[in-house]
């Protein structure tokens, strides 16, 4: 489970037992920082708590203080420095050397629903992008408080509300080219005096993985995929293993049609699509049937000779894939169990997705870690072309 749907599960758990929580969200990040803007913990007032805000120092910090800095209801921000002091001493034990600017909201229960939880659960079910805005700064209350929110989804409705109207529509409007670019960001709204600092999270769906193959060897990568908390489908003409008792992990489990493979399934532009039925038959019907399918990775399991005889016997047909076809399947990771190709298999496809090479960060050139490669695109595009 992903840290976006275990706060939404959390939440609600919450809300059932009448809990309230704090809501901690990282904002804004100056240098290195193990985690970026957008990462959540959820801290409810018996003592659970979901996600995280670093890698496991400003947890405890957080936890410790989240009550009391929202006593009064209203959010509160606050500065947490990993940097060494002009002593020498580090105020928490980190090495990012960076600065994290952390949100904490008090959630009542009896108010639900909450908004920024509201909207996590509205794009994660619907499977559908958004953009949450948090002001995080403002020179004037009237204009906007910190804690106010505008937001947006896939289709351009707005929501949230700001003492300023005006103000309302320019966050509405840039989030939707921050939508349209899919990268979140910082942005000043105003002059000097009337400065609005807004943080505009893209809110993306879970990663949708369609498994095409219900034997013995899916059954690791569906777990893990699940684990990565993406949406995992599997399908196989073959009922007797397109079982739900079989895949307890998947999300939905298709039987599917021989002559029509793809017929009742849902396969979003930027999914990743995973051949692996050990059926030539099928693996040939599939390849002829995906190749005019925008998605954003496909594979085939397989030697590289056997994927192209396939290919020959369906015509060597142009793969609509940006990053083409990848066959043999899987980052050169060693191992040969079911567990290690299906490492090998979410790796490569994490890193498509996600426009990376996929190679150690050990050996990447200088420069912000979080940042896709230069290379990345003439690699796709490279791949493609093969």
């Amino acid at each position: 489970m992903n840290e976006a749907r275990a706060v939404i599960s959390l939440w609600s758990e919450a809300v059932r037992d009448r809990r309230d929580a704090v809501l901690a969200t990282v904002v804004s990040v100056e240098g290195s920082a193990y985690r970026r803007p957008g990462a959540r913990m959820l801290l409810v007032e018996d003592g659970r708590r979901v996600g995280s805000v670093s890698g496991g120092c400003l947890e405890g910090e957080v936890a410790r203080k989240a009550w009391w800095l929202t006593r009064t209801g209203s959010p509160a921000l606050v500065r947490y420095s990993t940097r060494e002091e002009e002593d020498g001493e580090r105020p928490y034990d980190l090495g990012c050397e960076g600065v994290v600017h952390v949100l904490l909201e008090r959630l009542r229960h009896e108010e639900e629903p909450a908004e920024p939880i509201r909207f996590l659960a509205s794009c994660v079910t619907q499977r559908r992008a958004g953009v949450l805005t948090t002001v995080i700064g403002s020179v004037d209350p009237s204009r906007a408080r910190v804690g106010d929110r505008v937001t947006l989804d896939a289709d351009g409705r707005t929501g949230g509300r700001l003492p300023d109207a005006a103000l309302a529509r320019s966050i509405a409007a840039r989030a939707a080219s921050t939508l349209q670019r899919g990268a979140s960001e910082q942005v000043a709204f105003g002059g000097a005096h009337a400065r609005v600092d807004v943080f505009l999270e893209v809110i993306r769906p879970p990663r949708s993985l369609v498994v095409f193959g219900g034997g013995h060897d899916a059954v690791p990568l569906v777990r893990l995929a699940r684990e990565l908390g993406w949406h995992v489908t599997v399908a196989d003409a073959r009922a007797d293993r397109a079982r739900r008792d079989r895949f307890p992990a998947a999300d939905e489990v298709v039987v599917t049609d021989r002559a029509s493979p793809l017929a009742g399934l849902a396969i979003p532009p930027g999914a990743a699509c995973v051949v692996m039925t050990h059926s030539v038959e099928q693996d040939r019907a599939l390849l002829r049937a995906l190749s005019t399918v925008p998605v954003a990775y496909l594979g085939v399991l397989g030697p590289r000779r056997r994927t192209q005889r396939l290919l020959a016997e369906s015509g060597n047909p142009t793969f609509a894939c940006a990053g083409g076809l990848h066959s043999p399947i899987g980052l050169d990771l060693g191992g040969d169990t079911p567990e290690e190709i299906a490492l090998a298999i979410l790796a490569e496809a994490q890193a498509c997705l996600c426009r990376r090479e996929g190679r150690s960060l050990r050996d990447r050139p200088g420069g912000s870690i979080h940042q896709p490669s230069e290379r990345a695109g003439e690699l796709l595009a490279a791949g493609a072309a093969r």
